[in-house]
Order: structure tokens, then sequence, then C-alpha cells
């Protein structure tokens, strides 16, 4: 049963939606989850309609279901496809443009199923099954199938007859049901983001006839995930003959870097692998042919180690054998690269200077030119002389949008979100620059209140972006949303400050071995600036929150000044020797300034907790248990120092979170429990009660 708080909040939200010309409120919490997201666009092969997905998302019930839905390039309204309560994603058009493929989790479906329609009408038909399910769709030139991806336990996958499969589901539901919950290892990297890699499991590449439904197992003799990650990037060549897809060619037990390559495949079965780029230790991926098959365009960084070193496109000819490349002249990271149908032009979103324009180039990597500039772009898909893409900013979500490749126009063709982003009161944002940390020009977005009041007095909360090699985008976010912080009546900022990505690759790998000195100051120049630039900044009410390499800016903060009233540190990098339990152990000493074997005053200098006796401000604390990035005895070993040390601090565990919160309750209590902790220190006044779910609802 729901309880009285739950129903009443259901019932404001389905009021406010209805009712024409009522009085603009703030941003909630709940708000985030009751907006559409849109993703996943496919443009048809004759350029005319496009197909994308749409997400909601129930509190309630604290899942999302996910539907198909069409809309044509020259305008009009969209119109929705699927309409089963299920999962529904990852559409992709036949070549005669007359049907769809999508994998889906529905009705009876243990794990996501293939489904192919008619996009005139009529039922999806199921075409493939598989015990892992199946994900990445792809049809054949001729129409006569599709290639998938899928997950295996290698020595059951056998030739995937029905006595295989049997045994796989036996086995997953043995692991699933099994009391015994140890995981054994010896391998270096052993678990990734939120989950154990312990387990025997590999990736395949099938492709499964629609006429038979046979299966043909493309990498038979696999016996381990592609990449440690478990995502698969791959694409078929334009006769089909071909796949170009991205391997680890790191195996078990993972001590060396991970070095991923562009490994070519044929479609015959065989399994042949031919490893195309051998000669970078770093990696190289997301691979994309030529319209025309002769080439291969791909991007490379040659830093075995997560280092802010930019991604440059490079080609492989196929004839050849030869790598060349493109990009090196150009100051930014170029990747996920879409060709025109012509093969003259590369399109691609990329980073520049606090947005994500749609970037254009000749295919020689010659020409680099902005086409559409506003807010972040993202998705870009190509067919026919159409290009469409994703668009939104930090006061609207995605919405879809359509661009001429020949005139550079750009229409928007969805509006699914405005209605309700219409009874929303936002704040104004503005970006601006000012003088950081080596005298160089640093760039900020500076979000206010809603119905600002150059008279009245306001807090100012610095966020500190994650990475460190990120950026702070022009766009919408469904978890640190720079709206809903302000909501409650604070001026926010949130700075690109030195190692932050779009900005020149030298200011983004400025950091390494320095994680903490120069974004600090830049931090802190940024509070004066916005002082001077705003005079109603009350300078006795400053707060500062991250999260992520955030979070330790929060915990360097925390020991380098008390200045800020309060501190937010979510899933924060606090203890250098904590964080060799990460998920991605390789590189994490080459960026830190030293090893604890090795240089352990060099580690230290950069290592929060080696500055806890100046610990005073009260911080919150937010830590996932499950969160294998950033494992959270990160959070734990800052909270029980704070309380040992008698400063103020809350600490917030989630038992079933990881880096991220995901859960619908989880979030909106998330955001109640960080607002209720500023107004305690900074005042505001947070935009809902303290919520409160019913076992019932989950």
């Amino acid at each position: 049963m729901k309880s009285p708080r739950v129903i009443a909040l259901l019932l404001t939200l389905a009021l406010s939606v209805t009712v024409v010309g009522a009085d603009k409120r703030p941003l909630t919490p709940q708000d985030l989850w009751a907006v559409k997201r849109l993703s996943s666009p496919a443009v048809s092969p004759d350029g005319k309609t496009v197909v994308f997905t749409v997400q909601e998302w129930s509190i309630e019930k604290n899942k999302s279901t996910s539907n198909l839905w069409l809309v044509d390039t020259a305008g009009g309204a969209p119109r929705r496809l699927t309409t089963a309560a299920g999962t529904d994603n990852a559409a992709a058009w036949s070549p005669d443009g007359t049907r769809l493929a999508f994998t889906s989790k529905r009705g009876d479906d243990e794990a996501a199923s293939l489904y192919v329609m008619h996009i005139d009408g009529g039922e999806p038909e199921k075409i493939l099954e598989l015990p892992f399910g199946v994900s990445s769709p792809k049809w054949l030139p001729d129409g006569s199938g599709l290639v998938v991806v899928t997950t295996v336990i290698p020595e059951l996958a056998g030739t995937f007859a029905k006595a295989d499969l049997a045994a796989m589901k036996k086995e997953i539901k043995r692991r699933k049901d099994s009391k015994m919950t140890a995981h054994v290892t010896e391998n270096r990297q052993y678990r990734y983001f939120d989950h154990y890699i312990t387990d025997s499991a590999a990736n395949r590449l099938l492709v499964v006839s629609l006429a038979t439904k046979e299966i043909k197992d493309l990498t038979p003799k696999w016996d381990r995930l592609f990449t440690v990650s478990g995502e698969v990037a791959y694409d078929l060549s334009p006769d089909g003959r071909w796949i170009a897809l991205t391997i680890n060619t790191t195996p078990p037990p993972y001590r060396d870097y991970p070095n991923h390559d562009v490994y070519l495949l044929p479609t015959d079965g065989s399994g042949t692998l031919k490893n195309l780029t051998p000669e970078n230790r770093g990696d190289d991926g997301n691979a994309v042919f030529a319209p025309d098959g002769k080439s291969i365009i791909f991007g490379r960084q040659e830093t075995p180690y997560y280092s802010g070193e930019f991604t440059k496109l490079w080609r492989h000819d196929l004839a050849t054998g030869k790598n060349t490349p493109l990009t090196e002249a150009l100051d930014y990271s170029i990747d996920g690269v879409k060709f025109s149908p012509d093969g003259k032009t590369l399109w691609a979103a990329v980073e520049a200077k606090g947005v994500v324009p749609v970037f254009k180039l000749n295919a020689d990597g010659t020409g680099l030119t902005a086409v559409y500039s506003q807010g972040t772009s993202s998705a870009l898909d190509v067919a026919a002389g159409t290009l469409v893409f994703l668009n939104d900013n930090t006061s609207r979500p995605n919405e879809l949008f359509a661009l001429d490749p020949a005139t550079g126009a750009v229409r928007q063709l969805t509006h699914i979100n405005d209605a309700y982003m219409a009874q929303i009161n936002l704040g104004k944002v503005e970006s601006y620059w000012f003088e950081g940390a080596n005298h160089e020009q640093i760039h900020g977005w500076l979000v206010y209140p809603p119905d600002y009041d150059a008279t009245k007095r306001y807090p100012l909360i610095e966020l500190m972006h994650g990475g460190p090699h990120t950026m702070n985008r022009d766009s919408w976010s469904y978890r640190w949303n720079t709206q809903l912080f302000a909501a409650p009546g604070y001026i926010v900022t949130w700075v690109n400050r030195h190692g932050s990505t779009g900005f020149s690759e030298q200011f983004c790998r400025s950091i390494l071995n320095q994680w903490g000195d120069m974004p600090f100051e830049d931090i802190m120049k940024s509070a004066d600036f916005l002082i001077k630039k705003l005079p109603n900044i009350d300078p006795d009410r400053l707060a500062a929150a991250g999260a992520s390499y955030g979070g330790y800016m929060a915990a360097w903060v925390l020991g380098h000044t008390d200045r800020f009233k309060c501190i937010i540190d979510h899933a924060g990098v606090n203890s250098s020797y904590a964080q060799y339990a990460t998920d991605v152990p390789h590189g994490f000493p080459e960026v830190m300034g030293g090893k604890p074997w090795d240089n352990v005053e060099g580690l230290q200098k950069e290592n929060p907790m080696f500055y806890a006796k100046n610990f005073k401000t009260p911080t919150l604390v937010i830590c996932g248990e499950i969160d294998y990035r950033v494992p959270y005895g990160n959070g734990l070993e800052l909270y029980g120092v704070l309380q040992a040390m008698n400063v103020p601090s809350r600490l917030m565990v989630f038992p079933d979170e990881n880096h991220w919160v995901l859960h619908p309750q989880n979030a909106i209590y998330w955001h109640w429990e960080m607002q209720n902790w500023l107004s305690r220190y900074i005042g505001g006044k947070p935009v809902i009660e303290k919520p409160v779910f019913d076992s019932e609802t989950k």
C-alpha cells in the first residue's frame, strides 16, 4: 500500500502537467525522473524517417520502460511505434527501409531478445532469445539476417544447439542461486564498475538468419570478453564480408596495461582474426568502414593508460595494411565519426570550450569546421543526405534535431518534453572566463536561482566535476543537475579547471602527478571572480560539492581551506591508498604522483588524507557499496577521520548503488539529503520535504 505522502506526490505531479496556465514552480528531483529520455536515433536509408528510443521512469515502481518512436525528417508530430511494457532499444533499419530490428526484454523474456517488425504495423516477431541476451544488431546488406552480440559461458556454448543453450541457462541459474558467494581470482583486474568478472564468460558475434533462425558463430574459439568492460564496438563492411572489432589484446591475468586494438574478422564463421593495429601500445577502437569498403577510420591514443591524451583519428588501408594519422595536427579529441554517403566527409560531435558542436571534416582529416555549436550534441547518424542528432543544454533535456549537410541548416524534430518543462521555473545560465592558475584563462558555467533578484543576497555553490579529464558542458544532467542545485535559492557554478577536456591537450594533461594544486587554485579564483562580478554573493555562505574526481577535489578543499561553510563529497577519491582497489588499476600510480613502494613522498603530496590535520569544514560523505570505480572504503575512511576529529559530518551509504545513484527513490532521497545539508549551513530551503517510500512501492 502506498503511503499518503507518495500518493500526494504522484497526484501533485499529475495535476501540475494538466493544469493550464498554472504558475511555474522550482525544479524538483522528481522532475528529473518525470522527463522522457530520448536516445539511439537512427535515420532510415532514404533519409526520410528517424527511429529513436523514449525511456520513461516510474518512481513508484522504481523501474523504467522504453519504446520506439518515429518522426519524419521533413517535420511533423512524432508517433509511437511500440507500446509493450518492455525495454525496446538499439533499433536498426533493414537495407530496404521496410523493417526494424531491435532488442527488447518484454513479456516472458528472461533477457533482451532480438525482434523484427514492419514499420507499417503489426506485432514484432521474436527472432532470437539467448541465455545472456543479445545486443547491437546490424543488418546484413541483403537483408537476409543480422549480426548480433551476446555473452556465453565458453565451455558450454558449443554450437548454440538447444542442449547448449539449456546447459548455459542451468549454469546461470546455479550461479544465481548458489549459497556460496565467494569471488576468487589471481587476475590483476577482477571486477568492472559494479560487477565481478571472475566467472567464466566470453563475448561472441553471431549471424542469425531471418528465414531459418539458424545461428552462425563468427568467433567460435573466443574464450573471454572482447574488452574487460564487456562493451562491444564493431562495424560491418558495406558488402557484409568483414567486421572491424575492438578487442583488448592483453590477456588474463591482465597484469600489463590494457591494449585495445582493431581486429578484422570475416563473416564466414571461420573465426580468423587479424590485428590491424599491433604497433600501438595504447588504445585503438571504434572503427568504421568507409562507404566504398576500402578503408577503416578508427580512434587512437598512444599512452597505454588514462592520462588526458586526446583521441586522434587514423585510417587503415585494407589493401596495403598501412595505418595513417589523420588529425594529429588538430588539438581536438575526435572519435565516434560518421561518414557521409559519398565517403568524402566525416561528421562528429566534438568537445570545444564548454559546448559540444557538430563538426564536419574532410575524410583526409583536413577542414575541421563547426557546423552547429549550440549546447551539447550527441548520437549522430547519417543517411541519404540527412544527418540527425540529439541535442540538449543546461535548461532543456535531449530532443532530436536534423541537419542539412549541404546548407548546414538545423531544425528541431521533436518537442517531447516541451509541455512538461514549460511548468518549471529555471534559472538563467551564463558562460564566463577568468584568470586561473598559471595566469591561464579558465572557463566556467554560471546558473542563477529561479527569479534571481540582484538586490538580494545569495549563497554560492562551487560544483567540481569528475574525470579528472572531462568537461562541464552546456548540458542537461539527470544526476548532478545545476538547475536543481540552484532551485533552493543558490547561485551555482561549474568550473572547467585545469585537467578538463575541450580546451587543449596540454591543458588537459597539465595536472598529471599534480591532481590537487592547479584545480584548487582555479576553484578558489573562480569564487573570488564571481564575488567581484556579483556583489550580492554572500562570501560567508559558500559551499563546495563534487563526485568522483570532484570528490577528490572536495577532500582536497577540506584539507586546504576553511573558507567553505560545508562540503559534499560523493564517491570521492579521498585516499590514494584506498584507490588501489579500483576496478581500473592500470595507470593510477602513473598519474597520482608516486607509488607506495616508490616515491611515497610524491604519492602523499597528492593524497587528500595526508592533509587531515587541517580538516574543519562540515562534510556530507556519500558512497555506494557496489562502487568499484572508487571503492566505498574511500568514503568510510574519510568519514571515520572526520568523526574521530569531531568535525561535523554525515554519512550516506547506498548498499545497492554503484558510482552513480541510478534508482529513482534512492536518487530523490539523495537530492533531499544534499539540499538539507546545504540549507543547514548556507541557508536556502529544500524544494521537497523529506521523501518517504513504502516497501510496496519498490
